[in-house]
């Protein structure tokens, strides 16, 4: 099992048992999915191990639990799907679920480490992410970040409702 450490925190390859009534109360939380395609209520505790257990089969999905690296919390997910190697990018998306993180540098921490294992791992360099515009906290983190505005990208997305932002990494980083 993939895990990979940070200064606050580690990335896990997440497994059923990590179907917990807090990760399904992150799922049902309307603040939470407001900018995710998940809505609430939309999961039971069976249907997330199903969902868990399907992403971590596919080997074109790397799927994280974000765990802080004290007390070895599980505060969020971190999600690289599709991996296409024969194109070179993957897509990325991200939740905090535990909002006592929010706002400490831990989206940044998981990003970083979420994407030097996909360099790492699989080889591939090209990060898509789709943020609503008016998620603009996330917009920002991610400019910061070193992700820019994307003009062609290789999937399909509501031009008005949402933009596309890509990231080169390099291995110097």
């Amino acid at each position: 099992m993939l895990k990979v450490k940070g200064e606050k925190i580690f990335l896990r390859e997440l497994c059923k048992d990590d179907a917990s009534d807090e990760y399904l109360s992150w799922l049902n939380d309307s603040e939470t999915t407001a900018f995710l395609e998940t809505k609430p209520n939309q999961y039971t505790k069976e249907k997330l191990k199903e969902y868990i257990q399907e992403k971590t089969e596919d080997k074109d999905v790397f799927f994280f639990g974000i765990f802080d690296l004290e007390t070895n919390t599980h505060i969020g997910n971190l999600k690289f799907e599709p991996i296409n190697e024969e194109l070179n990018y993957s897509v990325f998306g991200i939740m905090l679920g535990n909002k006592k993180y929010r706002g400490r540098g831990i989206g940044s921490e998981a990003l970083k480490l979420g994407i030097k294992t996909l360099y790492i791992e699989r080889q591939i360099s090209r990060v898509f992410l789709g943020a609503k515009i008016e998620n603009t906290t996330a917009i920002n983190l991610y400019k910061r970040f070193g992700f820019v505005d994307c003009v062609e990208v290789p999937f399909i997305y509501d031009k008005n409702t949402s933009t596309v932002m890509i990231y080169e990494y390099k291995d110097d980083q």
